[in-house]
């Protein structure tokens, strides 16, 4: 019975790593494509 507690505080652990890995990702991710289209936009605009 008193086993299972750390088996359980390691489970919540690693899922909120994982959780906030992939929110990183996405947030990552989302800050690197609108760096990459900025360029052109801007180009856009010059002609």
């Amino acid at each position: 019975d008193v086993s299972c507690i750390p088996f359980f505080l390691a489970t919540v652990v690693i899922g909120n790593l994982v959780v906030l890995n992939l929110f990183l990702a996405l947030l990552l991710s989302n800050f690197g494509s609108s760096s990459l289209s900025t360029p052109t936009a801007d180009q856009d605009t010059n002609k």
